[in-house]
């Protein structure tokens, strides 16, 4: 084991879709941060233990134990999203989650990393009732994060201020953030460290060239590719987390 000892935990976010390496491996805003760590500090000990598809319950369920016994000096625990677009959703649960996984991770001594949830982008496989609901879903969610950060002395990535809901810097699903918007978090994450106050970011400022509205021809690619699996899986009630394991289950050395 070399040095500071950073782990990750949380779904399909922290497990880096929509940021895919050369290999074609997700790579993802907690490798980009803990890359940074490394290139400050030297070589640290890393652990991703996220999953895709996976609620908050799940993410309690399947990881926090693990990640306690990796005695982290620094974890992140970001979930929820994969609650607030299902619809039904018994928020006092969800709440208590939340609350189990700060407190929890805090209570090891660790400086805890958690994060609000922004608003996906344009365009995201969600009829519309259903996306207002989660727009309204999203800003009582993130009050009460913000609040149990607080209350265990836990930093608050204030994504839900960051990103914009636009189509950029997210990828084609246009419910993970891209490349750029994976940069874009890990580069916030390390300020966020370093004390600077969070900031909204300007499109521009996640890709060079905002790319605007979606042409009606990429709107049906969308749908064929993205929309109709993701609604065959709704029917069946199925989880993209069916068969996966963390990608990094146990410390492996990042150097700079």
């Amino acid at each position: 084991m070399n040095g500071y000892r950073f782990v990750a935990i949380g779904d399909s976010f922290t497990e880096g879709i929509g940021d895919p390496g050369p290999d074609g491996t997700f790579r993802g805003w907690a490798d980009r941060f803990a890359e940074m760590l490394a290139e400050r500090r030297g070589p640290i000990s890393y652990a991703n233990l996220a999953v895709r598809g996976l609620t908050a319950r799940q993410v309690v369920q399947t990881q926090l134990d693990a990640a306690v016994a990796l005695e982290p000096e620094l974890v992140t625990a970001v979930a929820g999203m994969n609650d607030l677009i299902r619809p039904k959703l018994n928020f006092r649960e969800f709440v208590a989650d939340q609350e189990k996984m700060i407190s929890t991770l805090g209570a090891t001594g660790a400086q805890v990393i958690t994060a609000t949830l922004p608003t996906p982008g344009q365009g995201t496989p969600l009829p519309t009732p259903l996306r207002r609901a989660l727009v309204k879903r999203l800003n009582l969610s993130n009050a009460f994060v913000r609040r149990i950060a607080a209350k265990h002395g836990a930093l608050c990535l204030d994504l839900a201020a960051m990103l914009p809901p636009g189509t950029g810097g997210w990828s084609e699903d246009r419910l993970h953030p891209g490349p750029d918007g994976h940069r874009a978090t890990a580069q916030a994450c390390m300020g966020l460290l370093d004390g600077e106050p969070p900031r909204r970011l300007a499109v521009t400022e996640i890709v060079e060239v905002d790319p605007g509205e979606p042409t009606w021809r990429e709107q049906l690619q969308w749908t064929r590719q993205f929309l109709v699996p993701w609604v065959k899986r709704r029917l069946r009630g199925e989880s993209s987390a069916i068969g996966l394991v963390p990608k990094r289950s146990g410390y492996g050395t990042i150097s700079s």
